[in-house]
């Protein structure tokens, strides 16, 4: 845990002590905005989340939930008021919390929910049928609820949350060094990860993500991250928890439906994915859409294109810019670049936020000066305990308290973080060391181009080449030569790609990040084909 000194109301406690408090200071202060179930968005205050909570931990009880069970939620924001209840429900519980990606493929679903040891799995009536049928191969799953309609195999979980009391009692002291959750992420391993976080290690998460935003009690906190990632619960909801502030979940990337949401919900701050800003300011309409109260955009996830960013602030000069970097191994702990650095030190990722180091090293792990490229290490009370029951894997990423991230970039002379690219991500065409995200930056230049996306391909001599995938600006044109001939002056001749493909839009995940993975499929099944 290095040589952090925690703040004292850090210490000693647990995530549903963080709800109790909030709701005992201001029980009638505005919590939540979700979509229910039933298709309706509704609107929670702080006593109302610990009361339904507590009496859905109870009707979980009554189960047979009990402290230090594994639950799966497979759940999204079209529930997202369920799903953030059944959380804190779990958490009154003890029970360790598994976000299971609702649109994992079955064998997904099965390696997830069987590696976790899930007794329990929680999912959206449209899921549940699945479920069903994969339950003879989740050798450890002893009920499956369903969210929404009642639906065959599946417990209804209307009826559990109605036969819980919210004034019952006699619930277990959770331990700070109790497991909380565990996070799955994929990454260049055959099968997803586990990411084992515990009470304090998610509480330092949530206070330093709240610092990085500089969240407080007048803020109305919004985003479209889907309730099963890392980002919409320690990026979005813990964080406005710690804060007092109100969270408020999109159902879904509708940027139109995001806008008048906004508006309505009086919105000040709101953290999406590069992607989600791009498409936000072709949607844009000003002197139409009011987004005076936004008072701060941040953008995570993925690095942001430097022209997006001129962009973004030409267009809303009166919303201040954020970009914070992270991952979930890091609980997600990282660096924020604030205001005018995003300006100022163009393609900064910023400074340390609180209780976080930040190192460039070596191979060997050794310090690198600054303006050196190397792996990017972090160091945090929030840091993952260990992947779950992967003891190489986690001995290979932690290293004395230390994460290694898998990202390469350096520190300048002032002590801002530059991110270059993902390790497995370089390209390294005839010997030569070549970023995806330089290369995307540059495309991002052209006036015509809304988005770039860059991979490695194998060549035969060069041992890799490289191939750019570019989504034009609806109704711009550019060919090919044009783009080689713009970069000409911008970069070095090996940078330049000889295979470019021009596509409608690019393969996304939950998050709105380009799924290189797809990019690299869809090559080689062209190859073969």
């Amino acid at each position: 845990m290095g040589d952090v000194v925690l703040p004292d109301e850090l210490v000693g406690r647990s995530v549903i002590d963080m709800l109790d408090e909030r709701a005992a200071r201001r029980p009638n202060a505005h919590a939540l905005t979700a979509q229910s179930a039933s298709g309706a968005e509704e609107r929670l205050t702080y006593e109302q989340l610990r009361w339904r909570a507590t009496k859905l931990a109870d009707g979980l009880r009554r189960l047979g939930f009990a402290q230090g069970d594994h639950a799966g939620l497979m759940l999204d924001n079209e529930c997202g008021l369920e799903a953030v209840v059944t959380m804190f429900a779990l958490h009154r519980l003890g029970v360790v919390v598994v976000p299971i990606n609702a649109r994992f493929a079955p064998e997904e679903i099965v390696y997830v929910v069987n590696k976790a040891r899930c007794r329990f799995v929680f999912v959206t009536t449209a899921l549940a049928p699945t479920l069903t049928a994969l339950r003879p191969r989740l050798a450890g799953v002893r009920e499956i609820v369903a969210i929404g309609a009642q639906s065959d195999g599946a417990l209804d979980w209307r009826a559990v949350f109605d036969a819980g009391r919210a004034n019952a009692g006699g619930w277990p002291k959770i331990s700070p060094d109790a497991m909380s959750e565990i996070l799955f992420t994929s990454g260049t391993t055959a099968h997803p990860k586990g990411a084992v976080m515990t009470q304090l290690r998610t509480l330092v998460a949530a206070y330093g993500f709240a610092a990085a935003l500089s969240l407080d009690e007048n803020d109305v906190y919004e985003s479209f991250f889907p309730f099963f990632t890392t980002a919409a619960l320690h990026c979005l909801v813990l964080p406005a928890l710690w804060a007092g502030a109100a969270a408020v979940l999109d159902p879904g990337l509708d940027v139109q439906k995001i806008m008048q949401r906004m508006e309505r919900e009086r919105t000040t701050k709101y953290i999406g994915a590069p992607s989600f800003y791009i498409f936000l300011l072709d949607a844009y309409r000003p002197g139409v859409d009011d987004l005076s109260r936004i008072k701060l955009f941040d953008y995570g996830g993925a690095s942001m294109s430097i022209e997006v960013i001129k962009r973004l602030a030409a267009a809303f000069p009166h919303v201040e810019l954020r970009q914070t970097y992270g991952m979930t191994e890091t609980g997600p702990a990282g660096s924020v670049a604030v205001g005018s650095d995003n300006l100022t030190k163009l393609g900064t990722v910023g400074r340390p936020w609180p209780l976080s180091e930040v190192r460039i090293v070596d191979d060997a792990c050794n310090d690198l000066p600054p303006g050196v490229p190397g792996e990017i290490a972090v160091r945090s009370p929030s840091v993952m305990r260990e992947y779950f029951d992967e003891p190489e894997l986690t001995s290979a990423t932690l290293r004395d308290g230390w994460m290694l991230t898998g990202d390469i970039g350096y520190i300048d002379a002032d002590g801002y973080l530059f991110h270059v690219d993902r390790k497995k991500d370089m390209i390294i065409r005839g010997g030569h060391n070549i970023g995806s995200l330089e290369l995307e930056e540059n495309f991002f230049a052209h006036p015509a181009v809304q988005e770039a996306a860059v991979i490695a391909v194998p060549h035969p001599k060069l041992g890799e080449d490289i191939h750019a995938f570019i989504v034009l600006r609806p109704g711009a044109a550019a060919t090919v030569d044009e783009l080689r001939a713009f970069l000409v002056d911008r970069l070095a001749d090996y940078k330049i790609p000889r295979r470019i493909t021009f596509a409608r839009s690019l393969p996304r995940g939950p998050m709105g990040k380009v799924l290189k993975s797809e990019l690299r499929k869809q090559v080689t099944e062209e190859k073969a084909g």
